[in-house]
């Protein structure tokens, strides 16, 4: 779905599909103005520019990006909204989560088994299970030395 909300904010996240392959986009604070910085780490002034690298073609980056999530602003589901954090066993709650951390709350938690939540790396770009409540300190795929 197209962006509607022009005002995006450092630490929002992009997705956007090509040839079957879902592709993000980050927007990043770079030398004092927003930037789009791409899978491959590539940093693009526009987010048209940031579509053009995935596509290899003229994009309108407003159309082919979605917004998926944003650090200031994480998606919650309606569940999520009604209901207090789940403390883990530190006491800490989703909100204490490390800014630093690549590794964030998947907003799609569709299909996602009772008592689990899916989070999603930035890293190595898959997802994985955790019991609820549990916060990650790192991906699984490659955990924190």
């Amino acid at each position: 779905m197209a962006i509607k909300n022009r005002e995006l904010k450092a630490g929002t996240v992009l997705t956007g599909r090509y040839h079957k392959v879902e592709h993000t986009c980050e927007v990043v604070e770079h030398d004092g103005k927003l930037c789009f910085r791409v899978d491959d780490g590539d940093v693009f002034n526009s987010i048209s520019a940031a579509g053009s690298a995935v596509t290899g073609q003229a994009c309108n980056g407003w159309a082919f990006w979605s917004e998926l999530a944003s650090d200031s602003q994480p998606a919650q589901t309606d569940a999520q909204k009604e209901a207090p954090a789940e403390a883990t066993e530190t006491g800490a709650n989703e909100a204490d989560v490390d800014k630093k951390n690549v590794c964030r709350r998947n907003p799609n938690q569709k299909g996602v088994p009772a008592g689990q939540v899916r989070w999603y790396c930035y890293a190595c770009r898959t997802s994985f299970l955790l019991p609820a409540g549990q916060i990650p300190s790192g991906c699984p795929g490659h955990p924190v030395k």
